[in-house]
């Protein structure tokens, strides 16, 4: 016999459930509705969020593409555009470079290409602020000044020494072909003129490196400059409105069975004991 009701006491509680929702049906259509039309409501009036996208690369090591991801977001560069922008807002300095800090997002791919995304309320803003960024980097890859004397005094170490090399190289040379097996003079006998060779190509190499050391790196690392977006990344109205009715579904979903059970206990005696204890407990009146 217990064996029987079972079936029957699930088949009962189930179509309790079915007729709670029922009878509640136009709450739990109409209420997450209304829910999801005010949060797609409350989506258009906050403020939008558009992304400019540029995408940098250079064949030189240094600096190394994370290197120059972090000096992107460092005061080095963030400072002048507060400033140049007027971007401060009356705030303290270091209050605007981490809100300005939080727009500008740098990231290295596997491909090895620096990816620059810098977010703001305005299109043409993000895009600014973008190719100021960028501006900001290239300008601190300019040495400095004791970093360009260094920098001199080896570029004319190597111009003085790839002319020396040259010289020689020449004047090994017969009838107008270099003799590998002729060997160098003043106590060099030793040295093959292939070493000789590639001396002259490692200072050839600091003549023609140095020099744009010098000069920094130039706006030529921007294959992709900075975008002009067209549609907003932030806030998404229609997932918005989606995820708020699906949330209010569920609350009243739960409130509807919550509130018949709270009916249904009333009408057993222990229960309803219990209720009164938890209105007074509450300090609510008890009818």
């Amino acid at each position: 016999m217990d064996i029987e009701r079972e079936p029957q006491e699930s088949e009962i509680s189930l179509m309790d459930l079915l007729l709670v929702v029922a009878e509640n049906i136009k709450l739990l259509i109409l209420g997450p509705l209304l829910v999801g039309l005010v949060a797609l409501g409350i989506g258009f009036t906050l403020p939008q969020s558009f992304v400019s996208q540029a995408i940098l690369a250079w064949p030189t090591a240094t600096p190394t593409p994370q290197q120059a991801a972090a000096m992107m977001v460092s005061p080095l560069v963030l400072d002048p555009i507060i400033e140049t922008h007027q971007l401060s807002d009356g705030k303290p300095i270091q209050a605007a470079r981490e809100a300005l800090a939080k727009q500008v997002k740098a990231t290295v791919g596997k491909d090895g290409l620096l990816r620059l995304d810098v977010t703001d309320t305005s299109a043409v803003q993000a895009q600014v602020l973008a190719n100021a960024v960028i501006d900001g980097w290239l300008k601190s890859t300019v040495p400095g000044v004791q970093e360009r004397q260094d920098l001199e005094k080896r570029l004319e170490f190597a111009q003085n020494g790839l002319k020396s090399v040259t010289s020689l190289i020449e004047r090994l040379s017969v009838d107008g072909v270099v003799s590998l097996a002729q060997p160098l003079t003043r106590g060099e006998a030793g040295t093959s003129l292939v070493a000789v060779g590639e001396l002259q190509a490692r200072y050839l190499s600091e003549v023609i490196a140095i020099p744009r050391a010098l000069q920094g790196l130039s706006r030529d690392v921007v294959k992709q400059p900075p975008t002009l977006p067209t549609e907003p990344v932030a806030p998404k109205k229609s997932l918005m409105a989606v995820l708020a009715a699906l949330g209010s579904g569920f609350a009243l979903l739960l409130f509807v069975f919550m509130r018949q059970a709270w009916k249904n206990a009333a009408a057993d005696p222990e229960a309803a004991l219990k209720q009164n204890q938890l209105r007074r407990a509450l300090g609510l009146k008890i009818h």
